[in-house]
């Protein structure tokens, strides 16, 4: 009976840890390809003096700000 509650406990646990990675951590994740390069092409972003190296990944990032919304986009730097 003790191993079912405490089973049953982690099990909920690791479902949320999960979904919290799955769903919840959308730090740096783009849209999609096609409707962030539209929106950066478009004018709507502007280039700010922001560059950073995530942790992560150690990709450096250019980051781009909108003004009408206060979006921000996180660009890798080639």
């Amino acid at each position: 009976m003790i191993i079912l509650i405490y089973g049953s406990q982690l099990a909920i646990f690791l479902l949320l840890l999960w979904l919290s990675w799955r769903f919840f951590d959308r730090r740096y994740r783009r849209k999609s390809e096609e409707a962030s390069h539209h929106d950066l092409l478009s004018g709507k972003f502007t280039p700010t003096s922001e560059i950073f190296v995530d942790p992560r990944d150690g990709i450096k990032y250019q980051v781009y700000y909108n003004k009408e919304t206060g979006e921000r986009e996180y660009v890798p730097i080639k």
